[in-house]
């Protein structure tokens, strides 16, 4: 299996990524490959500095559970709301017409 080597985006070392996807990323002219030791350091250097992840957990937890909360609201709206508009505007089948019918 062939082994293609494409250089580090940020070192200069050569990623070697095997087989049929090195080709693809070869012949796509790809050049933001990272070699592992460097994607390590980003992962390290952003969870001192807390950037991944963002761990403020409170507040995002309050916005993912008001989101289902506010959709059966609307839908408990609408539900009224149609109920409530059928029982006060009657359909053409349950008016009254508006003259006697000429056949009787």
């Amino acid at each position: 299996m062939a082994v293609f080597s494409l250089p580090c985006s940020s070192c200069g070392t050569p990623v070697e990524i095997p087989g049929r996807y090195g080709f693809k990323l070869k012949n796509a002219g790809v050049t933001n490959t990272v070699c592992t030791r460097c994607r390590q350091g980003a992962f390290l250097a952003s969870r001192r500095d807390n950037l991944s992840g963002q761990i403020a957990v409170e507040p995002s937890s309050h916005r993912r559970r008001l989101v289902p909360f506010t959709a059966a609201v609307a839908a408990l709206a609408l539900l009224i709301g149609g109920v409530a508009w059928r029982s006060v505007v009657p359909t053409a089948q349950e008016a009254l017409p508006a003259s006697e019918s000429p056949s009787k």
